[in-house]
């Protein structure tokens, strides 16, 4: 192993008696980086404020407070990477090695130190450590590329499903956009994750997948696939549609934006009842965020939403889950596609603070929608043109 690998990680001593850890810091400081304490409560203060660095702790077993047994345990829960050294007096040697047979360190030392060999163990111990923060590296990334095989196929079926079910869908690339925005906004705030999930190897990932294609099976039905026709001939005022939507005892607030200049197409009671699931499902997706705000823009509507709770609850859409995604993760992919056959486009802007992410719906009173694509012709053109999906999952 190299200096430059031993001064990158800390070595975290520990010993009540001040001359030990003077001796410790004088013997082994010019290889190793090393922190000092002189009880369990300071190591932990330490730990805490270090743990991404700290590799190797080498404590004492009696001191006050907290013997380095217990400390030990309390290092290996909160970082269990950390290699894990005891030293001890022959006569508490019983000890140490019912530590060692039980898991709980690395290995023991014996006081008096026999310097040479106390060396030889600290820099085993790091490379130790170092070769499996390496190998858990590399496991991450290859977890990490059978996520992303698991995420587009997930993404794909979704698409294909909906087709399936309903062959004159038509713009569904609108719809895929938007779900995989939605689900992706706010993931790398929310998905950092410390413990690998080591069952997910390709015979879980496919068992995975079945449960997935299940819910699809039920939640994407023909008759929830396919909505009413909108008439473009007709302009209907965006206030109009929304009023009885939102405000009131409604979930979403009305709050003040542009009045648009242009309508949505008609007629009134179809357009709400396509809108008013949207409403529905972002109301069950974002339930634990308090009343959400709706304001009229250019062309149609925008929401304000939580981009942690999308995370969250659109987390099966993006990542080989264990349990299918929920009934509201599917009410939601539903409306998306029954927009988006209608016309409808959909913008996702994400805030550069607070957490938070606008949608944006609006209608295009000039577009044709009869002359679009539909079904397979559809979801061809929707994935080879669709940047966001190839560019996140780069299949």
């Amino acid at each position: 192993m190299s200096e430059d690998t031993h001064n990158e990680n800390l070595v975290l001593f520990v010993d009540d008696e001040e001359k030990t850890r003077k001796y410790f810091s004088r013997l082994f400081g010019h290889q190793f980086n090393i922190l000092l304490a002189r009880d369990g409560v300071e190591a932990l203060e330490l730990f805490h404020q270090h743990i991404d660095k700290i590799g190797l702790v080498v404590t004492d077993q009696k001191m006050p407070n907290m013997t380095g047994s217990e400390l030990l345990e309390k290092v290996a829960e909160l970082k269990p990477l950390c290699v894990r050294v005891l030293s001890t007096a022959y006569a508490d040697i019983d000890a140490a090695v019912d530590s060692v047979n039980k898991g709980g360190i690395y290995r023991y030392v014996t006081k008096p130190w026999e310097v040479s060999d106390l060396e030889v163990t600290l820099v085993r111990a790091m490379e130790h450590y170092v070769l499996q923060k390496e190998r858990d590296g590399m496991l991450r990334q290859k977890l990490s590329s059978v996520e992303m095989l698991a995420s587009s196929d997930r993404v794909l079926s979704i698409a294909s499903m909906a087709v399936f079910r309903n062959e004159e869908l038509r713009r569904v690339g609108e719809a895929l956009k938007a779900l995989v925005q939605l689900a992706e906004v706010g993931a790398g705030d929310s998905d950092s994750r410390e413990l690998i999930d080591e069952s997910l190897n390709w015979r879980e990932l496919y068992r995975r997948h079945l449960i997935f294609l299940r819910a699809l099976r039920g939640g994407l039905s023909l008759k929830a696939l396919t909505g009413g026709e909108l008439d473009y001939s007709q302009s209907i005022p965006v206030k109009d549609v929304m009023d009885s939507l939102v405000g009131g005892d409604a979930y979403f607030e009305w709050s003040a934006g542009e009045a648009s200049t242009t309508g949505w197409p008609g007629s009134l009671d179809a357009m709400q009842v396509e809108v008013g699931l949207l409403l529905s499902a972002l109301e069950s997706i974002m339930k634990d965020a308090g009343v959400l705000l709706v304001s009229e823009v250019q062309g149609g509507v925008e929401f304000r939403l939580s981009s942690r709770l999308l995370a969250k609850n659109l987390e099966s859409f993006r990542s080989a889950t264990k349990e299918g995604p929920s009934s509201d993760c599917l009410a939601l992919s539903v409306a998306l596609f029954r927009l988006s056959h209608a016309g409808a486009n959909f913008e996702i802007l994400p805030e550069s603070k607070g957490g938070m992410v606008r949608l944006r719906l609006s209608f295009d009173p000039n577009i044709t929608v009869e002359s679009s694509l539909a079904g397979w012709s559809s979801l061809d053109e929707a994935l080879a043109g669709n940047d966001v999906f190839w560019s996140r999952f780069g299949v």
